[in-house]
């Protein structure tokens, strides 16, 4: 686990974390995700998973989303976008 603080700010670094994530929490090793992704075009991502997602993301880049933002991310590009924000 690296600090998001600890200079990682490039969209591409955060997004192949972010995949390997949705890669590990939705049992699927050949997933290939792009900011694009949401949970209306990914069928896997279901209400569970979205929990198993957040929280496989916060523990990947050692960060706490509210409740707010965990109800509001709805794509892959949001998660990168958040994890962006915390690395400034």
């Amino acid at each position: 686990m690296v600090n998001v603080s600890e200079g990682l700010t490039s969209s591409e670094t955060i997004l192949a974390r972010v995949q390997d994530v949705f890669r590990a929490e939705l049992d699927d090793e050949g997933l290939v995700i792009g900011p694009e992704t949401s949970q209306k075009n990914l069928k896997a991502w279901d209400s569970l998973a979205h929990i198993r997602l957040v929280s496989g993301i916060e523990s990947e880049f050692d960060i706490q989303f509210n409740l707010t933002e965990i109800e509001q991310i709805n794509s892959v590009g949001h998660f990168v976008q958040l994890i962006e924000e915390r690395s400034r």
